[in-house]
């Protein structure tokens, strides 16, 4: 009897949420996510935001501002999958050519890749794109220099480690005979990359794309738990108060921008934060399940 892959059962299902919450604002009317009611009318008194869920009709509350923390965190889906798909793509950009063109000619290029690879595996993301972005922070000019600057040390922080695991790949699949064979009868090597390795890879690119992907959102969580996102922050100043709105609705950035709000107010940074755990869990699942099925099929 056949075993169930329950992994990839699970991170399909979930995955599936991710795209129809992708899809929710296209199906139903919600409330914009930039624009809030800061007061409400009760009874003969007003209440300023931020409002409990299920007040006032908010199912997940409101923030700060009263905007609506359910339209947010649907709109948000579309800024923070999109950022990760982007990150991922741009590492596998640079991954792919470069391990392929390691584990193909070998010596001096496989060994800069096990260099790079050994070198920024010795730091943690976290560590490394914190301090790289802490310290640049003020060096760099506006939002769109930011995002950059963000998506840089992304895609660097895993592209070296990406480049390594196709080069071993690569090279494991080039004493295949096929492969042999296709050498000894003259094959150009970029015949021989595109026709019979990387038709080998797909099971390990299809995983190594649902773990990175996991490991990226989780990263922009981290990112965000110190303060580090994008999109935008404008503080307001009252009498005695500094109020910290955030302008896009990126699910890092409501985390992070939220975060000393968690003992007053815990909704606010809660559904981001739990938006961003369950996405990079579906992922995980999808490539363990990506793995069993490979394994099996092998």
């Amino acid at each position: 009897m056949r075993r169930l892959n329950f992994p990839l059962i699970l991170g399909l299902m979930l995955t599936a949420g991710l795209l129809f919450l992708l899809v929710l604002p296209e199906l139903v009317t919600l409330e914009d996510p930039h624009v809030g009611v800061y007061m409400q009318v009760e009874g003969r008194r007003l209440r300023l935001a931020p409002f409990a869920p299920g007040e006032f009709g908010y199912v997940l509350g409101s923030d700060m501002v009263g905007r609506d923390m359910l339209a947010r965190v649907v709109y948000g889906a579309r800024y923070t999958l999109g950022l990760a798909a982007g990150v991922i793509l741009l590492r596998l950009a640079v991954a792919l050519p470069a391990g392929l063109r390691a584990g193909w000619a070998g010596g001096r290029a496989g060994r800069l890749v096990q260099t790079l690879a050994v070198g920024f595996g010795s730091i943690p993301a976290l560590a490394l794109v914190a301090m790289t972005l802490g310290g640049l922070r003020w060096l760099i000019p506006g939002q769109a220099g930011w995002l950059a600057a963000y998506v840089a040390m992304l895609v660097l922080s895993g592209a070296p480690r990406m480049a390594e695991q196709v080069r071993r790949r690569v090279e494991e699949i080039m004493i295949m005979p096929h492969v042999e064979a296709a050498r000894a009868l003259g094959a150009t090597p970029g015949r021989i990359l595109l026709c019979h390795v990387l038709p080998l890879m797909r099971a390990d690119l299809a995983v190594m794309i649902s773990s990175e992907m996991a490991w990226v959102l989780l990263l922009m969580g981290q990112l965000a738990v110190f303060g580090i996102y994008v999109g935008g922050t404008v503080a307001v100043r009252g009498d005695g108060w500094v109020r910290i709105i955030e302008y896009l609705p990126e699910w890092g950035q409501m985390l992070g921008a939220n975060r000393y709000n968690i003992l007053g107010t815990p909704w606010i940074p809660f559904y981001p934060g739990l938006a961003l755990g369950l996405s990079a869990a579906a992922f995980h699942l999808l490539a363990e399940g990506f793995r069993l099925r490979g394994l099996r099929q092998g």
